[in-house]
């Protein structure tokens, strides 16, 4: 009988580890802007302080741009408030991008602890907004063809 039981709480046990993987209860670490500058810079990047054209929004703490040199698409990184901020700054852009959908699309949504992950891709653009604790990073190319650079970006930086 106890055989039995050992086995019962392995199995529930592994049941409840993949549907937590399976949900995305996990977090993610949030990268500092340092960090999203260095990734940029190893890269080849042109990095800019974006700050500046937000000062009129108080909840947007930090901007920082990063473009390949032929300026083919741009990786925005922001620093907000908090995280209750940086939730409705996803939500927002999350909608807009979500308003231009059209049939013919690829749409992925992901969300998890601490992050939310939203992508479109739709005849050759490729929009993406994922927040991680009180950063959001923010893309929208009109190439789809550059999807894959900015995905490579972002699994440096591990978001």
């Amino acid at each position: 009988m106890k055989k039995f039981n050992i086995k019962a709480a392995f199995v529930i046990a592994s049941i409840a580890l993949m549907i937590s993987l399976l949900t995305g209860c996990g977090g993610k670490t949030p990268v500092s802007t340092a960090d999203f500058e260095n990734v940029a810079n190893q890269k080849g990047y042109v990095v800019q302080d974006g700050t500046d054209y937000f000062a009129d929004y108080d909840y947007i703490k930090l901007a920082t741009l990063a473009a390949p040199e032929n300026k083919s698409f741009q990786i925005e990184f922001y620093e907000l408030n908090d995280e209750a901020v940086a939730k409705s700054f996803f939500d927002s852009n999350k909608s807009n991008f979500a308003m231009m959908r059209v049939d013919d699309c690829v749409e992925v949504a992901d969300s998890g602890k601490n992050y939310d992950v939203y992508k479109l891709e739709m005849y050759d653009k490729f929009m993406m907004v994922e927040r991680v604790g009180k950063t959001v990073v923010y893309v929208h190319t009109t190439d789809a063809s550059n999807k894959e650079a900015i995905e490579s970006f972002l699994t440096e930086i591990k978001y």
